[in-house]
């Protein structure tokens, strides 16, 4: 089974490949860029591709999603996996004097405070394998590549630093696209896109309304504006549930006879592993909560107004 990626061969794509469970030996086939692979999907039966929807720095990669949701009509996700990477500085010298740092531009905006606080000269490369192949034939030593354990230590490397990420840990929830709906497997989870005839005051409280009567949970909600229909939205919910269960297919009936139009865009096995979480352990600073003192919450209720 033919799987594209986002090329070349060592990007993060490719090595999430290695933890689909849908598809038995897989065949990578490296592609240059995401809309290449949803659009080859789309036109070729048979054929797979891999994409990432959701990041713990970014959040949600809606630019990728409009093009699932807007721009092909045929493809649905199968299944999502959740890639967890360390980022460390390898080199051909570990005790060296660390000059210079060679990586994806990506990884280099994720390890911004070590590279700032050394002054340490960047250069950009495709993927983070490359960067390593590239250090392994320079011919200075100071020059290291920041890349995940697995990669490093696959070009023959040897690690300079470790604490190099800002933040630990990149997590990122890729999903395998084809074109048929996946088997329910007992623990699902089904996407869906949810556009009103019209707009109206109170529409996402009818939808969540509807959900909740037939005792399907919403776990995810994303508006996006039309250009078509000024002032109207798509609504991307994800949902637990397989597209086959009752609760699932009652609260999608119950939409269509409210007169919305609805996309499925997959149902699909629950990731088991770890999730994509933001950056933050702790709740949004500043916020207020019923036990707090007064003063907080008479700031909250009113808040001081900027002067006209």
């Amino acid at each position: 089974m033919i799987v594209c990626y986002l090329g070349p061969a060592g990007t993060s794509d490719h090595r999430a490949i290695e933890l689909l469970s849908a598809i038995a030996d897989p065949e990578p086939l490296p592609m240059s860029s995401v809309r290449e692979i949803i659009q080859t999907v789309n036109f070729m039966p048979g054929c797979f591709g891999i994409v990432p929807l959701e990041d713990s720095t970014n959040g949600e990669l809606t630019t990728i999603l409009d093009r699932l949701i807007f721009e092909v009509d045929s493809v649905l996700i199968r299944e999502e996996v959740v890639l967890v990477e360390d980022i460390c500085a390898f080199g051909t010298n570990p005790d060296g004097v660390i000059t210079t740092v060679v990586s994806h531009p990506l990884i280099l905006d994720l390890c911004s405070q070590f590279i700032k606080e050394r002054g340490l000269a960047t250069r950009h490369t495709v993927s983070t394998a490359e960067a390593c192949k590239i250090v392994k034939e320079e011919t200075s030593t100071g020059v290291v590549a920041l890349a995940p354990p697995g990669v490093g230590q696959k070009a023959g490397l040897e690690i300079n630093a470790t604490e190099v990420l800002d933040t630990p840990d990149i997590r990122t929830r890729y999903v395998l696209i084809g074109r048929e709906v996946a088997p329910r497997s007992g623990d699902d989870k089904t996407s869906v896109v949810i556009t009103p005839s019209a707009d109206r005051v109170g529409f996402l409280a009818e939808v969540a309304a509807r959900f909740a009567k037939n005792n399907v949970n919403m776990t995810s909600i994303l508006s996006r504006p039309l250009q078509a229909k000024i002032g109207n939205y798509a609504f991307h919910i994800t949902c637990e549930g397989h597209i086959s269960d009752s609760g699932v297919q009652g609260a999608i009936s119950d939409l269509l006879d409210f007169g919305a139009s609805v996309k499925l865009l997959g149902s699909y096995p629950r990731w088991k592993g770890i999730e994509v979480t933001t950056p933050a352990s702790l709740l949004p600073l500043g916020s207020v909560a019923s036990s707090a003192n007064p003063d907080e919450i008479s700031r909250l209720r009113q808040p001081k107004v900027a002067p006209v």
